[in-house]
């Protein structure tokens, strides 16, 4: 029996081998994302584990289905990378780990948010420039004193929401399907437009599905109150860079934490390459001191790691012992 993994970081292979060594398979692992161009190094395997932004295509599923590779198990919750209809009709089944560690996103969007009240980006770096008067210039704010946003109520985005409260802070929510189970202190407001108006703090925790292209446009950004904070930490496609750097140019918007990019595709195959990153927007957002980017690492924990390595490898071995995967991921 044997076990292809593709993407594998070097915090995942000790995981990765543990997992193996435990179920008795071959493991084959590189850190190449998986493309029709190395399918083949899958050849015999049961299934395919993989990590990555990069998109997984037609090609990719008609090349498994000729080397009879049933399963891809992506290690990640978003599916938005996948062509669902081409696994669909090439008869691949797909999986993903739908929870890994909602605590390490949540306390990241918490995280960025303080950083963006108590004008972190811009203290350190007027500190790395000796200049220490301007820096007692800058007066934060407190978290307790804010009303939140929250834009999506699944596993994340309600942790999220419940640290929030607990530091003090007022949480209003919106999601096209509210949960029946809401705690009495998240306040559930009638659509969009009425959350953006009395949120101080926006954080995005919605899936990055066409519906959901540029939820934060030029005209929602406009509804937020004057300075509001920015945060998103779910996917790229949900904020229109364009208008966010806009905004945040005229003050509209006070500050911003990206950590999942709208060109990250572009990002991601500079990195990978080592070339230069000239994703659109990308270095005016970098030279604003009111702006945080990180590389799509919020989920990026010890305990988020472990969980999606089991959760891929659990998906893989139950189709191999039962023929039914335990997270599917279908069409439509």
């Amino acid at each position: 029996m044997k076990i292809t993994a593709y993407g594998v970081r070097p915090e995942e292979q000790p995981w990765l081998t543990k997992i193996a060594q435990k179920n008795h398979f071959e493991l084959i692992q590189t850190a190449a994302w998986l493309t029709a161009d190395n399918v083949d190094l899958a050849r015999g395997s049961i299934g395919i584990s993989a990590f990555q932004t990069l998109p997984y295509s037609a090609a990719v599923f008609a090349k498994m289905a000729a080397l009879k590779i049933p399963v891809l198990a992506i290690r990640n919750v978003g599916t938005d990378n996948l062509d669902l209809a081409s696994a669909d009709r090439e008869g691949i089944e797909v999986s993903n780990v739908p929870v890994y560690s909602p605590a390490a996103i949540a306390e990241f969007v918490v995280l960025s948010a303080l950083q963006l009240l108590r004008q972190a980006p811009a203290t350190t770096r007027l500190v790395a420039q000796d200049q220490l008067a301007e820096v007692q210039n800058l007066v934060g704010g407190e978290l307790n004193q804010q009303t939140i946003g929250v834009i999506g109520t699944g596993h994340i985005g309600l942790l999220a929401a419940k640290t929030f409260h607990n530091f003090g802070a007022r949480v209003l929510a919106y999601d096209a399907f509210p949960r029946t189970d809401q705690p009495d202190w998240l306040e559930y407001v009638a659509d969009l437009p009425t959350l953006l108006a009395q949120s101080q703090i926006v954080t995005l925790h919605v899936p990055g599905i066409k519906a959901n292209d540029h939820l934060l446009d030029a005209r929602a950004l406009a509804r937020l109150p004057k300075g509001a904070l920015v945060i998103n930490t779910a996917r790229g496609n949900l904020i229109d860079t364009s208008a966010l750097l806009a905004a945040l140019t005229t003050g509209q918007i006070g500050g911003a934490a990206i950590d999942t990019y709208e060109f990250e595709n572009q990002i991601e195959r500079a990195s990978e390459s080592h070339q230069p990153i000239t994703a659109p927007y990308y270095h005016d957002l970098l030279a604003m001191s009111n702006v945080i980017l990180t590389p799509h690492i919020a989920y990026h924990t010890d305990v988020a790691v472990q969980n999606m390595v089991q959760g891929s490898l659990a998906n893989i071995l139950n189709y191999q012992a039962a023929k039914q995967l335990l997270n599917p991921v279908k069409l439509g």
